[in-house]
């Protein structure tokens, strides 16, 4: 299946789409890769003037790695194929819907151009104001107006926050309209936050999901596209939630991001652990600042008179410690005083005592520096441009406290930024050119989504690389250099889904994750999730009994294999009894099992669980060794065997143990090899109550060893 074959239709670039992109600062090749994602988004979705139908994408891209570029060029690829409404549903707090809302202005070009506007933009529509219901049914009546030249329709651009009454009041407005024949785009922005409801394990609805569904619900032709960096919960919710995407794209990012590959790589030199001491408990803070937020300090000061003296703009820094305001207060005083006893000091004569000590940490700071950033200018010129850069800073706390709201940040009244904030920074909001991150604080309750949605420092850093640092608690350190490997492997079958057209509704998820985190949190979630322990060991079939047609196709399948191995007797322990004589065909490619196991039919979902991750741990494992090999046994092949089963035909262990005497049979366990994965194939008549209820019926065992092993997540949901 071609790309192409994948989608349902194929959207056409025009001015709209075009100015988005040629307006953005990427290269060539950059913006034909933008353009074609955005055709191949838009494409899956519904096609305008085919009627009623509705289409659910997610959109998966790195954090900070230029989504709201993506969703901007989706949007003008709309307007210039007939679409007369969109809708963007961004952030659920105000500071978040303002940045995306101005965002969308600028790059759009709302304002611009000459003669009918091709844009009307407005933001949390009210239903009790009558000048809205106008606009919304002019825009319509326009549209479907056939003497009206395109360009002669402006399309209706709504922003409006993820919050509950802003959702009814715009599903109230649209409720009034025909819109049946009116295809609309729904851009639902960091879709993995508040979209999702949070009470389906108690069997009800959360309000900002419940209004989600009822804007939908209003909406009879529409593509309603899920934008997020982290997408484990939409991908784990219920298959028949209305929020369950259809479709998946990954978006790739342009060459200048740098993402968790590259800051947590092995031996990164941008990655500092705060010192557990510098960490106090509960939040009891110290009198006087911790030794390393200082350093980081005086790190992010070099940075910015670097960026100074090459013309390169502002530069930011990030102390986000724990939620708590007062601890927030706190670090801005440390911060400010910091900054002003260094820039009084850097006043003082030459000679005096406190400004060589100043210069002193700063010098330390400098060649820390050095060692990432080559083009490093002297540092005598640095410290000329010092002062500047101290008093040209502002530090802000960046939460609620003393406001009702977050403070709005105008970024070109200072050359530099100092942001202390908690959950206001955790997602969404963009920290402009920032350098420095100052992360005092653990992995809270584990979610993986929400750990990476912290990654605020990831981002097009590539120009000025070598001045960033990042300063993390040990654990939460870990855990992102843990995450990396997850992410990756999960953009990778997702990868492999959008190039096979495969359906999300009937993908396994599986995901590989360290085991002291989740994927996303609980509440959303209806099917359980099955974690695979990454210890190795044994892995068995439970479900010994099912149907005819799967039993004959599991032993015709294996039967196969075993024709294409070379097995001899495993003289490992001598015996006369059939019962305990095997055969072993040693270095068999990993590909062959792997085939195998693809193939194996499992109806009992503990085995549908534990097989899948099985299997992926295997494909991961041969990705990493091309020439991997496995053991394969034939157990007891001319005994032959009965087994008792269960009534609902599962059966717990059907390996044979050890003999106790001395010298007698080690135990089915015993055959395996260390660092090999082993195979064992069983075949036993299925005893159920007394009676014969199959015959030599397949039945197998695997052994991973610890080298192989992965913690793996897998979820298999209803009706799958």
């Amino acid at each position: 299946m071609t790309n192409s074959q994948m989608h349902r239709w194929s959207p056409t670039a025009g001015e709209e789409a075009n100015g988005v992109i040629e307006r953005s600062n990427i290269d060539d090749a950059a913006r034909a890769r933008l353009l074609q994602s955005a055709r191949e988004i838009l494409g899956s979705g519904v096609e305008p003037g085919t009627g009623i139908g509705a289409a659910t994408g997610l959109i998966v891209g790195y954090v900070q790695s230029g989504k709201t570029l993506s969703f901007t060029t989706v949007i003008g690829l709309a307007r210039d194929n007939g679409f007369p409404l969109v809708i963007v549903v961004a952030g659920n707090k105000d500071s978040l819907l303002t940045q995306s809302h101005q965002r969308l202005a600028k790059d759009l070009d709302v304002e611009g151009g000459v003669g009918l506007p091709a844009w009307i933009m407005e933001k949390n529509p009210r239903a009790q104001n009558n000048q809205y219901e106008q606009l919304i049914r002019r825009t319509i009546t326009n549209w479907r107006d056939s003497t009206l030249d395109a360009d002669e329709k402006p399309t209706l651009l709504l922003t409006v926050l993820k919050q509950n009454q802003r959702l009814q009041s715009l599903t109230n407005l649209l409720s009034r309209m025909d819109l049946r024949d009116v295809p609309v785009l729904v851009i639902d922005d960091e879709a993995d936050q508040a979209s999702l409801n949070t009470k389906v394990n108690q069997g009800q609805e959360s309000t900002t999901y419940t209004r989600l569904r009822e804007l939908r619900n209003a909406l009879p032709c529409h593509t309603f596209l899920q934008y997020t960096a982290t997408p484990q919960a939409p991908l784990l919710i219920n298959i028949a939630d209305t929020l369950s995407p259809d479709f998946v794209h990954v978006l790739e990012p342009g060459d200048g991001y740098v993402g968790g590959e590259e800051f947590f790589r092995a031996g990164s030199p941008y990655v500092r652990t705060i010192p557990a001491g510098d960490i106090p408990p509960n939040n009891a803070l110290p009198v006087d600042p911790p030794n390393s937020l200082l350093g980081a300090l005086r790190l992010f000061f070099v940075g910015l008179a670097v960026s100074i003296i090459n013309g390169a703009g502002r530069r930011s820094m990030l102390i986000h410690p724990a939620r708590e305001r007062l601890v927030h207060q706190e670090n801005a005083q440390w911060a400010t005083a910091a900054k002003e006893e260094w820039e009084s000091a850097l006043k003082a004569p030459l000679g005096d005592l406190d400004r060589n000590d100043v210069l002193a940490d700063f010098k330390r700071a400098y060649d820390e520096l050095a060692t990432t950033d080559q083009a490093m200018p002297n540092f005598d010129v640095i410290v000329e441009k010092l002062p500047r850069a101290l008093r040209n800073t502002t530090v802000i706390e960046f939460n609620t406290r003393g406001s009702p709201k977050t403070p709005e940040i105008n970024w070109r009244h200072a050359e530099g930024w100092i942001l202390v904030g908690g959950q206001a920074v955790d997602r969404g909001f963009t920290v402009d050119s920032l350098s420095i991150t100052y992360m005092p604080r653990g992995t809270g309750v584990g979610n993986a989504d929400t750990l990476q949605q912290r990654a605020r420092f990831f981002g097009y850093k590539r120009r000025y690389l070598g001045l960033c640092r990042i300063y993390l608690e040990q654990g939460l350190r870990t855990a992102f250099e843990d995450y990396v490997e997850h992410e990756q492997i999960m953009r990778g079958e997702m990868q492999r889904l959008q190039q096979t057209g495969e359906n999300l509704r009937t993908w396994r998820r599986r995901f590989i994750l360290d085991p002291a985190l989740r994927p996303c949190r609980q509440s959303v979630i209806s099917d359980p999730v099955t974690r695979i322990r990454a210890g190795g060991g044994w892995t068995q079939q439970r479900g010994a009994l099912m149907t005819q047609a799967a039993r004959q196709a599991n032993a015709s399948m294996l039967q196969r294999l075993v024709s294409t191995l070379s097995f001899v007797a495993d003289t490992t322990y001598l015996s006369n009894e059939a019962a305990q004589r095997h055969e072993i065909a040693r270095d068999v490619p990993m590909q062959s099992v792997i085939d195998m196991l693809t193939d194996y039919q499992l109806e009992e979902p503990r085995d549908t669980a534990s097989f899948t991750g099985l299997l992926v741990t295997l494909v991961e494992a041969l990705k990493r060794e091309p020439n991997l090999t496995a053991t394969v046994y034939r157990m007891r092949p001319t005994a032959g065997g009965r087994r008792n089963i269960k009534d609902d035909g599962t059966i717990e262990n059907f390996l044979q143990g050890r003999t106790d005497r001395q010298g007698g049979y080690p135990g089915d366990t015993f055959y395996t090899q260390p660092n090999q994965l082993s195979v064992q194939l069983h075949a036993y008549d299925l005893i159920q109550n007394n009676t014969k209820v199959a015959q030599l019926a397949p039945l197998l065992a695997f052994h991973v060893p610890q080298a192989l092993a992965r913690d793996w997540l897998i979820q298999v949901q209803s009706g799958q």
